[in-house]
């Protein structure tokens, strides 16, 4: 059964996309969540597709990671 949080591949693959980075550059959800001041429960809660994400959150990710958020698209 699909998952009801996040039904749009593309917004899956933008997720992933700063997930692999997140990884790649060696830092856990944790301690990016505290970087950008979100809840330590959101990276992961995307992550595990069990939340949708909103724009805001995903610009505040593709900063702490230094990524520019249109190119994952």
């Amino acid at each position: 059964m699909e998952n009801p949080s996040q039904i749009d591949p593309r917004e899956r693959a933008i997720v992933m996309a700063l997930k692999a980075e997140r990884e790649r550059q060696g830092i856990s959800a944790a301690q990016l969540a505290k970087k950008i001041k979100i809840s330590r429960n959101t990276i992961p809660n995307l992550e595990r597709n069990e939340a949708r994400p909103t724009l805001w959150v995903l610009l505040k990710i593709a900063d702490g990671l230094k990524v520019n958020l249109k190119d994952l698209f």
